[in-house]
């Protein structure tokens, strides 16, 4: 195989950035653009929404109105509930007064004297025995879901 010759020259008379460079035109500095504040004021802008998001955000602004809602009258509920509670307290209060008024103003033995003169005779001079009753199981009664399968039964019989 032929070997090819080595290229000296390149490496042997080069010297790097030596080469010549593209004439470019010099720039000119760029003026800062100076604007008055109410020609800035003047300019439109214009903002872009999603309407996505101000659907959610109304949805939120309603189920904060809801929930503001629903705790009021959570709190209204709930001082019913208390005003209720202390009615109820003050029925059972008066009723055990009334209960105890009541039974305070009978006199047993006055009774007992009543029921003795009337010929009744105390619980343990009479003699007892228990009966047993058993009540018949009813007919089942027979719906129209009943009548619906004998008509389908005998239909297809």
């Amino acid at each position: 195989m032929i070997q090819k010759p080595e290229i000296q020259y390149v490496g042997q008379f080069y010297i790097y950035g030596s080469e010549a460079q593209k004439l470019e035109v010099k720039k000119e500095r760029k003026k800062a653009k100076t604007r008055l504040p109410l020609a800035r004021l003047e300019k439109i802008e214009k903002i872009y929404v999603d309407p996505v998001a101000l659907v959610s955000i109304a949805v939120a602004v309603v189920m904060l109105v809801v929930m503001a809602v629903g705790m009021l009258q959570l709190r209204d509920d709930w001082a019913e509930y208390e005003a209720m509670s202390g009615y109820v307290s003050r029925l059972r209060q008066e009723n055990a007064q009334l209960s105890r008024d009541y039974r305070e103003s009978f006199d047993l033995e006055e009774i007992r004297a009543q029921a003795l003169g009337l010929g009744l005779v105390p619980e343990s001079e009479v003699t007892s025995f228990s009966v047993t009753v058993t009540v018949p199981e009813p007919e089942p009664e027979r719906t129209w879901i009943d009548d619906l399968i004998w008509f389908w039964e005998g239909l297809f019989a």
